[in-house]
């Protein structure tokens, strides 16, 4: 009896023993990795199971060994193991080995498809390639190396690539009339990608929404509404409708009504007073110069529209000009008639 609980605590230390082992290596490995390499962290996690899977193999070797059983009686339940299955030893042996190879193929593969993606983007960044150029030969990248995965896994289990590949188009081709509409996302996203209407980063107005563009995927584009959230358009909406990109060029113009009573209205020194505050104000643009131009006369009050163009990304400057105005002119009515583009 006390043999038997000593054989049971030295099993129980054995596994702890292994277990910690492995997730210091594990640890060791993933810390330098993350420090000196630009791995993807999928592929770096991957790396780091590996590493424990060897210390747990022995300990689960020699947990039999220990709890009673001499190598001789384990090799000889493997036999019996075996024959009560009918199935050949070096089938087993060869079958494991695939299904291992094959586990770590896939997870290794994900892992430098992705590593592959995000070091393709970063690198083309440099040579200042747009971001949607990017993201497309990064995802090419991704999908080929998955692709060579997959061929990878076929020979290693001796299967003809013809068998796969006529299954893939049948398939495709069941696919191709159940979901046309997903389809037609897809192909949308390409064409955006390449034609790039607008880029990632952008603020863009559709017929229903407006916001900077956060990504194009290849199903949707999602945009971050001016009011902080988050909408995801289908692609072929977005390609197949009018699309206009409030961030394409640098300067946009915004509009401001100014009505005054007659009275207080002098057709020279007016004017040049709206004119004389507006340029005063930091962000307004000298060129376009601003303008002031005689609107509306209604119920002895006259109204002036003032026009001037702002930095696409400033639009508080129409704020700034707002007060200014208010200020040389306080008895007058101001309205936004332009908001400098959908914002």
């Amino acid at each position: 009896m006390a043999d038997l609980s000593l054989r049971i605590v030295l099993t129980g230390l054995a596994i702890i023993t292994a277990l910690v082992i492995g997730l210091l290596l594990r640890r060791a490995l993933v810390n330098r990795l993350k420090k000196n390499t630009d791995l993807d962290a999928w592929l770096v996690q991957t790396l780091g199971v590996i590493v424990v899977i060897p210390t747990l193999i022995i300990a689960a070797i020699a947990t039999p060994v220990i709890l009673s059983w001499s190598v001789n009686k384990l090799i000889i339940l493997w036999v019996q193991a075996t024959a009560l299955l009918q199935l050949d030893q070096n089938t087993i042996i060869s079958s494991s080995k695939n299904i291992i190879a094959t586990i770590f193929l896939i997870a290794l593969g994900l892992g430098i498809a992705r590593t592959a993606r995000n070091l393709t983007v970063r690198g083309l960044e440099a040579n200042r390639i747009d971001i949607n150029m990017r993201t497309l030969i990064g995802r090419t990248f991704f999908i080929l190396i998955l692709c060579l995965t997959g061929f990878w896994i076929l020979s290693l289990w001796n299967i003809p690539v013809g068998l796969p590949v006529a299954t893939v188009g049948i398939v495709t081709l069941a696919l191709t009339v159940a979901i046309q509409d997903i389809l037609k996302d897809l192909v949308a996203g390409f064409y955006i990608l390449i034609e790039r209407p607008f880029f990632i980063g952008n603020l863009i107005s559709t017929a229903t929404y407006t916001g900077r563009v956060e990504n194009v995927e290849l199903r949707a584009t999602k945009l971050r509404l001016t009011s902080g959230e988050e909408v995801t358009i289908p692609n072929s909406l977005v390609f197949g409708g009018i699309v206009v990109n409030n961030s394409y060029y640098g300067e946009r113009r915004a509009g401001i009504t100014v009505t005054l009573p007659q009275e207080d209205f002098q057709k020279d020194e007016t004017p040049e007073r709206i004119l004389a505050a507006v340029n005063e104000i930091e962000h307004v643009l000298e060129k376009p110069s601003p303008t002031v131009l005689f609107s509306s006369y209604t119920e002895q009050k006259i109204t002036l529209t003032l026009r001037f163009w702002i930095a696409t990304e400033q639009p508080s400057t129409v704020t700034d000009v707002m007060y200014t105005i208010h200020i040389v002119f306080p008895q007058a009515d101001l309205a936004v008639v332009e908001l400098a583009g959908n914002i």
